[in-house]
């Protein structure tokens, strides 16, 4: 008996799917081609451990540059004071004393006196007795300007003595011209110890008003009695043989 296309394609089905081995018959038109091996399922997860992912470092800020360190400065104070007249005389020739008090521990001190051309001027800058007394080789400076309106004072002991009394640094001789109240300034101060290191100036008077006054005129040979001037005659010529 001759099985139509029909059951011949049942019968390889029922088969295949009571078939132990994996080959798999593909049918086309009632023939069978060469098995072919099925193909197999995904491959097998590997066993390393998954990558995990780095975090990202953060970049830190750029260094803050440190700011520069100043020159080394001593913390004792040296005291400095300046006096002068508080009124003179138009035509007078007066003195602004700079000194410094006891044991001050320093070899260098400059300053800057300012005056009032119209006022004031400035006629000369004369050492004091503190470098002679304190030290060797005395240096001593005083640049008057040309409007003679400021004077530069400097002056310096070597090798200066501890524990000695304090002195004067300059005196600045100066002349009124005119009637009038002006200030006197004492700028750029600066001192410093024998190794050259800066040292804190504690100037007792940086500013200094000086009053200008006229010149009071000369009294006369008449004097005056309850508001009435009287005037002296002189006593007659006595004659001779009187």
């Amino acid at each position: 008996m001759v099985m139509s296309g029909v059951g011949v394609a049942a019968a390889l089905a029922l088969w295949i799917a009571s078939s132990p081995d994996d080959t798999a018959v593909a049918v086309t038109g009632g023939s069978a081609e060469a098995p072919a091996r099925l193909a197999s399922a995904a491959a097998p997860a590997s066993l390393d451990p998954p990558m995990q992912a780095t975090p990202a470092i953060p970049t830190g800020a750029p260094p803050v540059p440190l700011p520069a360190l100043p020159s080394a400065t001593t913390g004792f104070a040296v005291p400095v004071t300046v006096t002068a007249p508080q009124k003179v005389l138009v035509g007078e020739i007066n003195d602004l004393v700079v000194s410094v008090g006891a044991n001050a521990g320093f070899g260098e001190i400059g300053f800057t006196v300012q005056f009032d051309p119209d006022v004031l001027q400035v006629r000369a800058g004369t050492q004091g007795g503190w470098a002679v007394a304190v030290g060797a080789n005395p240096r001593f400076s005083a640049e008057i300007s040309g409007a003679e309106d400021r004077v530069q004072i400097r002056s310096v002991a070597s090798n200066p003595r501890a524990g000695l009394a304090g002195g004067s640094i300059a005196t600045v001789q100066f002349q009124a011209l005119a009637t009038g109240t002006t200030t006197v300034l004492i700028t750029d101060v600066v001192v410093k110890d024998s190794a050259g290191r800066s040292m804190v100036p504690a100037v007792s008077a940086s500013n200094l008003q000086v009053s200008v006054e006229s010149v009071p005129p000369r009294p006369t040979a008449a004097r005056r009695e309850h508001g009435a001037v009287i005037v002296e005659q002189p006593a007659p010529a006595r004659e001779e043989g009187d």
